[in-house]
């Protein structure tokens, strides 16, 4: 019955306007399969570097996240949990030298789904997982400047898969402490830019800046896990 609850929310959203008055119902009974909030901090690095390269240290990106956790049914002797979160990682240019890029990647929504406690496989101190996400990524307040100064907006937005694994602490000092490695599969297919310093027409994009760019990242997150409700 607690799966239910996903599809309800949606066809809710969908439904004509009698069904509003249903809305408070609906998200009630989504958000009472609610368990856990999660903050966390990321390093990481783009692994293309064709069009974006980080320049964190040099190479990296940083960025910050947050997710509701909500429970799923265990299936197979292993437990569920499905994240509803957003995301956002920043510190990268472009690599087009006439370029100055700055902005964030913003994911939103992010949506995972968690798989934990594998088989028989009994609870200790350190808990492994492995995670699956998919959202939909875009370029966040991006701005382009070329050697003259002159103002560009850009825009883009794609799909992103991703995959992670991590070890969560169960020790009562430390329980809800958590790290993860993972890979997120994103492709800005197309970029559009906008000259906001310039009149409407009459102008072109500068020779080399990017049409579309790879913005695939490997990424360590560090994270804390506040739960709402004793298990």
């Amino acid at each position: 019955m607690r799966l239910l609850a996903l599809p309800c929310a949606f066809a809710a959203l969908l439904a004509p306007q009698a069904a509003h008055a249903q809305l408070p119902g609906v998200f009630e009974s989504l958000f009472q399969q609610v368990n856990s909030i999660v903050f966390y901090t990321q390093v990481g690095a783009f692994t293309d570097n064709a069009e974006f390269e980080g320049d964190v240290g040099g190479f990296g990106v940083t960025g910050l996240g947050t997710e509701l956790l909500l429970d799923l049914p265990s299936a197979l002797d292993t437990d569920f949990e499905l994240g509803l979160g957003t995301s956002f990682v920043r510190g990268f240019d472009a690599t087009e030298p006439t370029l100055d890029l700055r902005g964030s990647i913003r994911t939103l929504p992010q949506i995972s789904v968690y798989a934990s406690g594998f088989g028989d496989m009994e609870r200790g101190a350190l808990n492994p997982y492995l995670g699956i996400s998919f959202g939909v990524a875009d370029l966040w307040n991006a701005r382009g400047y070329d050697e003259a100064g002159t103002i560009y907006r850009a825009n883009a937005e794609t799909f992103e898969l991703g995959l992670v694994g991590g070890l969560y602490v169960e020790a009562s000092a430390l329980r809800g402490l958590y790290l993860e490695a993972g890979y997120k599969l994103r492709r800005f297919e197309s970029l559009t830019w906008t000259g906001e310093s310039l009149a409407d027409e009459g102008w072109t994009l500068p020779e080399g800046w990017p049409r579309a760019a790879d913005a695939s990242q490997a990424f360590v997150n560090v994270g804390w896990q506040f739960r709402l409700r004793s298990e």
